[in-house]
């Protein structure tokens, strides 16, 4: 079993809750199967779980997956590699199998932690840096262009918890938002405004944001889909590096 970090164990820990499954099971190249439930400390991103949800942090992968797929998904995982269970020819079969129950492959992202919890000094130019905690986060909803960034809320089950502006005179010219995913875990999303893009912003904002939230005694981590190649750029520019891939299934609806 091979952990390369604290931030590592804390991701799988995460994904354990959310998988119903052991976070060992994510350091052994053996793929595994679950059932959905409600575990204590799941990130809910939804009200109930997923139909089928899998991830991997390179090894194996585990698919928690509702009964009806059960038999698909223990097939899935004696005939394909962790990663080969996403890639592009299974995940077009997978899609059809999920089209029979009435849902399709939703989402299918990347997510990276902090190579390390020293973070240096940014330097920026251009614009200042300011940071809002708590309640004072939601003076910033009135500002459009930053849905990546914010979640618009400061109360619940996921909300915002901390924002990280790029500001010049009254301008707010990027944000970088953490959001508590669940009692360890805050993602960070950023929102630079188009004509603000290419002065470093983006960078300085993610870097600093995740100095804030290892200060608040949880683990930053960035999602990104896979197409979004500036995204990952940015996140391999701050620091951070692939930990591991998700997907899960979403209804069809009319």
């Amino acid at each position: 079993m091979i952990i390369r970090n604290d931030f590592e164990q804390a991701a799988a820990k995460q994904l354990a809750a959310d998988l119903c499954c052991l976070p060992e099971d994510f350091f052994v190249y053996k793929n595994a199967v679950t059932l959905p439930g409600m575990r204590e400390g799941r990130r809910k991103f939804s009200g109930s779980p997923h139909f089928f949800r899998a991830a991997t942090m390179g090894m194996g992968a585990v698919i928690c997956a509702d009964e009806a797929v059960t038999d698909y998904s223990r097939l899935l995982c004696s005939e394909k590699s962790g990663a080969e269970i996403f890639s592009a020819a299974t995940l077009a079969g997978l899609n059809n199998e999920l089209r029979r129950h009435g849902c399709c492959i939703g989402v299918i992202n990347e997510y990276f932690l902090p190579k390390s919890t020293s973070r240096p000094a940014v330097p920026h130019q251009g614009f200042d840096i300011r940071v809002f905690e708590g309640s004072d986060i939601e003076l910033l909803y009135r500002w459009e262009g930053f849905d990546n960034a914010l979640l618009h809320r400061t109360i619940g089950e996921r909300y915002d918890i901390l924002a990280v502006c790029a500001i010049s005179g009254n301008v707010i010219m990027g944000i970088a938002g953490a959001s508590r995913d669940s009692e360890t875990m805050a993602q960070i999303g950023i929102d630079v405004l188009e004509q603000y893009r290419g002065m470093g912003i983006g960078s300085a904002l993610a870097s600093i944001c995740a100095s804030e939230v290892m200060g608040m005694g949880m683990v930053p981590y960035y999602g990104t889909w896979m197409g979004n190649v500036i995204s990952r750029r940015l996140a391999l520019h701050c620091g951070f590096y692939p930990a591991w891939c998700e997907m899960f299934s979403l209804q069809i609806t009319d």
